[in-house]
């Protein structure tokens, strides 16, 4: 009896397991991201601002080694940054690029280490790269915010623990203050609920006034008495100690007058949540799923949002202990949004910067804050989540543009005239070049080896193998063994190919042929076998963490590939052969 009770709870515990296993899955999917670097910044930087200005990536003020305010700019033309000197220091000032082109740069601390405030404020013009002072804000702030309305003029708001109050840039010359507000707030957020208004909340920072937090938040209004926001006493949005760029996360549509906004939010038990805001209606985003604070044991402390209205995409950008960058992206069109989470290798010289997203839907860090603010990042980095797109492209329409794009369509049609004519006169090699260039394309894709069907197209089978592909194939089958390169989830067939000093088609043709399968599939075995191994030798890994050491890109390629090889899921595999 003992025993049948024994069989009865292990069996309970093992379903208990992998249930948890299969939710887990379902939280949010995980990817390993792409990461580029762009040349280092001429200076080491942080509390700048970093923006796209006549389609040249710029960074603005901030402070450098030493903590030691800087009276400049940088924007990267022609492969390289280009340095330009401002008025004024505008450490942990704003940055605004107007509808005009020009961009207002205003406030900021006035000493080193982050102390006092400025009323200074110039223009930065991208088209000639220079500075002009030419007036001064109605009061002395840093760590604030500000935001363009319809008329042209900036909505200005927030400042570093001392007086703060609304007031209003008139698009010229002019600050006039407006109002008072109803609670001190430092980088708020100012966001436009329609065309001549805004509201003002959060960033309190109510940590640092004996640890108490209100009871609730007013919203304050440019035009309008302040409010109260019931969702706001549950869900806090995040607060920054570098000034907000509020039109980063619109989702909305001006010409509509749709003035819609995506916000993170958090509870009071540290969950993490999206709030969509619509005029002054605040919601929460249902999602599919919780937002991850911990993965594989590195904790996620999530700072800077950003949004792809293109894509219908918002970005939550995080960073941990360890030194890698996390993104957490929420398909906000979606109802529940999916979620899904993209992580780096350990990165040593990142930390946390604003991020700004380039035109191809990448995001770009910029210097950044080191081990402290003594010591400022210099970095570049390009988290490549369209990994196909170039690390940066100008965003800038010009006429020469479409002339080459009409030179390479041209050269396009020439080319596959040739090759058509080409496969015409030998169809066998032509057919076998197909197959390769399909089955890279594959396994550059998050699908390439998720399931062991092959959809590409395939060379026949030769009826009688050749001892030359014989003898390959145990070559390759070496290689793999010996130097595991299947724990590369980035693996491809060239690089396998040059590993063997052979060509990529004959070495494609030779899997084909003597394995019955693409280039994919066949890593994809080893590296199953590879996860079996670990399930066996590892029984307290979670069979949803395993993929990551077994040389998958993800989780479901991971789960999807197990079960087409071994018939069923690796919970149920692992049960049986404990």
């Amino acid at each position: 009896m003992k025993l049948f009770l024994t069989c009865v709870l292990f069996a309970m515990m093992l379903s208990v397991e992998t249930t948890a296993q299969q939710a887990d899955t379902l939280r949010y999917e995980a990817t390993r991201i792409e990461t580029g670097r762009l040349p280092d910044l001429n200076l080491p930087r942080y509390g700048h601002c970093t923006f796209f200005a006549n389609g040249e990536l710029t960074v603005i003020g901030g402070h450098t080694t030493g903590f030691v305010p800087t009276a400049t700019a940088e924007y990267f033309s022609d492969g390289t940054w280009h340095t330009v000197p401002t008025v004024y220091v505008h450490d942990h000032g704003i940055a605004v690029p107007m509808k005009s082109g020009n961009v207002l740069v205003c406030g900021g601390c006035s000493e080193p280490l982050g102390i006092g405030r400025t009323y200074s404020a110039e223009w930065y013009d991208p088209a000639t790269h220079s500075c002009e002072g030419f007036s001064c804000m109605d009061m002395k702030r840093s760590n604030f915010s500000a935001t363009e309305i319809d008329s042209g003029c900036v909505v200005i708001a927030g400042n570093w623990f001392s007086d703060d109050g609304i007031e209003c840039f008139d698009g010229q010359k002019t600050f006039i203050s407006v109002k008072e507000v109803a609670a001190k707030r430092s980088c708020p957020y100012i966001l436009r609920t329609d065309s001549d208004n805004v509201m003002i909340f959060s960033s309190l920072d109510t940590k640092h006034i004996n640890g108490i937090r209100p009871d609730s938040i007013l919203v304050d209004q440019l035009r309008g008495e302040p409010f109260h926001a019931p969702l706001l006493d549950e869900w806090r949005p995040l607060a920054y100690d570098i000034p907000q760029m509020s039109e980063l996360c619109f989702i909305g549509d001006e010409a509509s007058g749709d003035y819609a906004y995506l916000l993170p939010v958090e509870n009071s038990e540290g969950q993490i949540g999206f709030v969509k805001t619509r005029g002054t209606d605040f919601s929460l985003l249902p999602t599919m799923g919780t937002v991850p604070m911990v993965f594989h044991g590195d904790s996620i402390l999530y700072h800077f949002p950003v949004v792809d209205r293109q894509r219908g995409r918002g970005y939550l950008v995080g960073f941990s202990p360890s030194k890698r960058v996390y993104v957490l992206s929420v398909d906000y069109m979606e109802h529940p949004a999916p979620l899904t989470l993209y992580f780096t290798d350990t990165l040593p010289d990142t930390g946390p910067s604003w991020p700004v997203l380039n035109a191809e839907g990448n995001l770009i860090l910029a210097g950044g804050l080191g081990d402290s603010n003594y010591h400022p990042l210099q970095s570049v980095l390009v988290l490549r989540i369209h990994p196909d797109a170039p690390l940066l492209a100008s965003h800038a329409s010009f006429p020469w543009l479409w002339v080459a794009i009409g030179v390479a369509l041209l050269a396009a049609c020439l080319v596959y005239l040739n090759i058509y004519r080409a496969r015409k006169a030998t169809p066998r090699e032509n057919d076998l070049t197909d197959e390769t260039q399909d089955t890279d394309e594959a396994q550059e894709t998050d699908e390439a080896i998720e399931t062991i069907e092959t959809n590409e197209a395939t060379d026949p089978v030769s009826p009688t193998p050749s001892v030359e592909e014989d003898k390959l194939l145990q070559r390759v089958c070496q290689l793999m063994e010996e130097q595991h390169l299947y724990l590369n989830s980035g693996l491809k067939l060239p690089d396998v190919a040059s590993a063997l000093g052979c060509n990529r088609n004959v070495l494609s043709a030779c899997i084909n042929n003597l394995r019955h399968c693409s280039f994919s599939q066949f890593v994809n075995t080893y590296r199953v076998e590879h996860a079996k191994q670990l399930l066996l030798s590892q029984p307290d890994t979670r069979a949803s963490e395993v993929w990551m050491e077994s040389g998958f890109a993800n989780e479901t390629t991971f789960f999807r590939a197990f079960k087409a090889l071994v018939g069923m899921t690796p919970s149920e595999w692992k049960s049986q052969n404990q």
